[in-house]
C-alpha cells in the first residue's frame, strides 16, 4: 500500500455519514415548503394559533416577503455542503443559511442530531 492510498473503510464510514446527512436535509426541504404553505393558508384563515402560522408571521415581522413562490423555489434550490449543513427551515422560509449544530447521540449506532440555533429546529439522523 503506497503513501497516498488508505486503507478500506477506514474513512469511508465518515464519508458515508455526512452523505447520509445530506440527503436526509435535503429530502427535508419539500416538508419544510409544505409547512410554509400551511403556515400561509393558515394565516389567511385566520388560524394564527399554529406553529406554522406563527413561523410565517416571525418571518414577515423581520421583513421578509414570505411567498408561497419563493418558498417552492428555495425548497428545489437547497443544497446543502457536506460539513456545513444549513437548516433547510430557515433557507425556505426566508432564505437565510443558518449552520446546523451537529451533536452525536449515541455513537455506538450513529444516531446524530442537527439543530437549528435561530429557529430550534431539529433534525435526527440515523443509520
Amino acid at each position: 500500500m503506497g503513501p497516498d492510498e488508505e486503507e478500506p473503510g477506514v474513512s469511508a464510514a465518515p464519508a458515508q455519514a455526512r452523505e447520509r446527512w445530506v440527503a436526509a436535509l435535503m429530502r427535508q426541504a419539500p416538508l419544510e415548503f409544505a409547512r410554509v404553505v400551511y403556515g400561509l393558508g393558515d394565516r389567511a384563515h385566520g388560524r394564527t394559533g399554529t406553529a406554522a402560522a406563527a413561523a410565517v408571521q416571525r418571518a414577515q415581522q423581520q421583513g421578509l416577503k414570505v411567498t408561497r413562490e419563493r418558498a417552492e423555489q428555495r425548497a428545489r434550490a437547497y443544497l446543502p455542503v457536506a460539513g456545513h449543513e444549513h437548516c433547510p427551515r430557515c433557507w425556505v422560509l426566508g432564505g437565510a443559511k443558518n449552520l446546523l449544530q451537529m451533536t452525536v447521540v449515541r455513537q455506538e449506532e450513529g444516531l446524530q442530531t442537527a439543530r437549528c440555533p435561530h429557529c430550534a429546529a431539529e433534525y435526527v439522523n440515523a443509520p
